[in-house]
């Protein structure tokens, strides 16, 4: 089995090749040639079904605004079939794989966000349902702890200072 790989590295069955390229669409990685048998594929689908539509829906329907509007819904309806008949058939170029993240990363990436100018807040300060996501997904302990860690400072250190150097 392969080590994960970062959701922006394409990963391919075959064995990478120069004619490969891969392009940023949308925030996502996809394979241009693949693309671009995609969109042919949509394009004559959907433009197929429309003049098929339009020519049938002219010759049954009497509004000729009404059968436009049947023909272009035909057209688009292909065009979304196309897309899931693309999808069945082209297969994704990468793996996601997440991997489950130790506690001191976890940990640091919260002591990041408490050091933000926002800070951090307090877990009562979100809804239940946010609570309970936390809890499965095992970060609520994590966000707790840190939240106890930083009251605990807040106490310990004095927010003013006295003015006379701390001398009684």
């Amino acid at each position: 089995m392969s080590p994960p790989q970062s959701a922006t590295t394409p990963t391919t069955t075959t064995a990478p090749t120069d004619q490969q390229t891969y392009l940023e669409v949308w925030g996502d990685t996809v394979n241009g040639r693949h693309l671009a048998i995609s969109v042919a594929v949509g394009s004559v689908v959907g433009a197929s079904a429309l003049l098929a539509a339009q020519s049938l829906f002219e010759r049954v329907v009497n509004e000729p605004s009404l059968a436009q509007a049947y023909s272009l819904l035909v057209g688009i309806a292909a065009c979304l079939l196309a897309g899931v008949v693309c999808g069945i058939f082209i297969k994704p170029k990468r793996i996601v794989a997440l991997a489950a993240a130790d506690a001191e990363s976890i940990d640091g990436v919260i002591t990041t966000m408490s050091e933000q100018r926002q800070g951090l807040g307090t877990l009562a300060d979100i809804p239940e349902q946010s609570r309970q996501e936390l809890r499965e997904l095992g970060l609520y302990d994590h966000f707790a702890a840190a939240e106890a860690e930083h009251a605990q400072a807040s106490k310990t250190s004095p927010s003013n200072p006295p003015k006379d150097g701390g001398r009684a």
